[in-house]
């Protein structure tokens, strides 16, 4: 009899552990996981995103500054690191599901368009005031703000590309059948 019950037990607890999203008891509360998230389009361009950034920011910080050019463009690359991993831990802790998803969709579409206009806008900065000043100055100096600037354009494209695939994945989940209509004249 003890025997079956520790059978019947082991069985529930893998039972539990394959079950989809994870949940994780810590505290005596109950942590549901996405574990999966991170390894599907959008949590890889999340990552993508946040390590484009860091690699942008050692950029920007390498190059001479001629005024303070660096100053929006490091703002604007720590943001986005933030905006990604936030919006990475969101999904991952299934926050999202505690709010509404026109909510939650409104909220994530305007931290994108706020962090890709912003780095747009640092790109556009670092090139004409420090990579084109050093390229007129001294050439050597040149190439490190034009490798910030190519960083900080492709960060900007990379959350343009996040914008599509949210708005992609919007319509997708937000389709409605076509209402019948009547085929029967008003009077």
């Amino acid at each position: 009899m003890h025997i079956e019950e520790q059978i019947s037990e082991e069985n529930s607890v893998e039972h539990v552990e394959n079950f989809y999203p994870k949940q994780v008891i810590w505290g005596q509360k109950v942590i549901t996981l996405d574990t999966f998230y991170a390894s599907q389009c959008r949590g890889i361009t999340k990552i993508v995103c946040i390590a484009m950034c860091f690699f942008a920011i050692v950029l920007v910080c390498g190059s001479q500054p001629v005024n303070d050019e660096r100053g929006p463009a490091l703002f604007f690359c720590f943001l986005g690191i933030v905006v990604s991993f936030g919006v990475l831990l969101e999904y991952t802790f299934m926050l999202n599901t505690h709010i509404t998803a026109t909510c939650g969709f409104i909220t994530e579409a305007l931290l994108y368009v706020i962090v890709s206009v912003g780095l747009l806008v640092s790109a556009i900065l670092m090139w004409v005031f420090c990579a084109a000043h050093w390229a007129d100055m001294n050439p050597d100096w040149a190439t490190m703000p034009a490798l910030a600037t190519a960083a900080l354009f492709l960060c900007s494209a990379l959350y343009f590309v996040e914008i599509c695939i949210l708005i992609n994945d919007a319509r997708r989940c937000s389709w409605r059948p076509p209402q019948p209509t009547s085929s029967v004249l008003p009077h």
